[in-house]
């Protein structure tokens, strides 16, 4: 997961922007998200929200954060990895007028057999005497890129009940996840129910120190409210909106109160 401690390129820059029809018969909403399957992913089209949402991935993962090493951006600019064939994957778009930027995004990794390992399991071995169950999924390539921090913190609310709601309607769990601490810090703030099973240490994949922790997800439900849980109930291969565009004039006589 990135918390963008060390900015290279601004988030401006970072969040790609296209064509898109995202927002027809919605034109009034702020935001969307969509939640894309695997198949969606790895088989993306250019000019689709699938490669805007890759590229993302690479913006801030390789040139912003330096998270990732370089050559893992692709030619076309998306970045792309085996886990992407076994996960879900959750877009969040900004109405631009036509356009859309893709501000935010999570995927979740499901373990889907005894055979296979989560990325976690792999980092922290010693922290699963006993290995992780199937179905467990661990939640990764966790990016917002929203300025606006109430706006921010929006995003990442939506993003994780969209993914706890995934999580409850097709019975996975436990849910893990590998962060930097500072992302543990921001979690703990808005009063996650997490528990950390691994301290941090240097994980080679990402470049820096990565700790490993478990997310309550009956706790969870009960933090977020099962209302809210529904409402972000998203079939594969559909979207949710939220928020109200607001026009440059009126937006400045909020900002002059």
């Amino acid at each position: 997961m990135s918390s963008a401690a060390n900015k290279f390129i601004s988030n401006e820059e970072a969040v790609p922007v296209f064509d898109s029809d995202i927002f027809t018969g919605h034109e009034d909403s702020r935001f969307a998200l969509a939640v894309l399957g695997p198949d969606e992913v790895v088989s993306y089209k250019p000019g689709s929200l699938a490669e805007a949402y890759l590229k993302l991935r690479a913006n801030v993962y390789v040139d912003q954060t330096g998270m990732l090493e370089g050559e893992v951006k692709r030619n076309d600019g998306t970045e792309l990895d085996a886990d992407d064939e076994r996960s879900t994957h959750f877009v969040v778009c900004e109405n631009r007028i036509g356009k859309a930027a893709v501000v935010a995004c999570m995927r979740l990794i499901e373990k889907t057999d005894s055979r296979d390992i989560l990325p976690i399991e792999d980092f922290f071995p010693d922290a699963f005497e006993v290995p992780a169950p199937t179905k467990s999924i661990e939640v990764s390539r966790f990016i917002v890129r929203e300025d606006e921090a109430k706006l921010a913190r929006l995003a990442k609310i939506e993003l994780i009940t969209a993914g706890l709601a995934h999580a409850v309607i097709h019975q996975l769990g436990p849910i893990y996840g590998v962060a930097e601490p500072m992302f543990e810090r921001d979690l703990r703030l808005m009063r996650m129910p997490i528990r950390r099973i691994a301290d941090p240490k240097l994980v080679p994949e990402y470049n820096d120190d990565n700790l490993g922790f478990e997310i309550d997800k009956a706790g969870l439900v009960q933090r977020i409210g099962e209302f809210a849980v529904k409402r972000m109930t998203i079939p594969e291969g559909s979207v949710g909106y939220w928020g109200e565009m607001v026009d440059e004039d009126e937006s400045q006589r909020q900002a002059n109160g």
